[in-house]
Formats: C-alpha cells, structure tokens, sequence
C-alpha cells in the first residue's frame, strides 16, 4: 500500500533507521528533562516534548523506512521470523 508519498534521498534501510534513531534521542531526553526534573529546559518542558515530537514525526514521515523497505528486508532473509 503505497500513499503516494515522497521520500527524502536515496538512502539504505540502516542509514533510514539511524535518522529515526537520532530524532528519537530528543524525545527521550526531553521525556526524561520532565518526569525527573532536571530543568534543562527552564519552565518550557511542555513545548520542548511537543517540539521534539514533531521532529520525529517529520523525520519518520520523510526520512524513515517505508513498509516496503521493511518487507524486503524480512523477506530477503537477512531478519529471523517471530
């Protein structure tokens, strides 16, 4: 199922996985600014979780996998099967 959608840049399937990795540091950060309050973000907790949320969802929209990449890779073997 295709959206019609346009992916950024011809990148592989690992290099696609580690933006989605990088993008999600910020969320895990700022999560962890607010539930153990370590102020890194002065009163702004709130907008930073939401900012850094949007980042990763912008960055899964044009930079992550496609479920096609992801059924190629299962397919080709190289994943073992639950």
């Amino acid at each position: 199922m295709d959206i019609g959608g346009k992916r950024l840049g011809k990148f592989s399937l690992t290099a696609r996985r580690a933006l989605v990795g990088c993008a999600l540091l910020p969320c895990a950060v700022t999560v962890a600014n607010h539930y153990f309050g370590w102020g890194l973000f002065g009163r702004d907790d709130n907008w930073s979780i939401a900012a850094s949320f949007v980042l990763l969802l912008l960055v899964m929209r044009y930079l992550g996998p496609t479920v096609q990449q992801l059924r190629e890779y299962r397919e080709s073997g190289r994943s073992p099967r639950p």
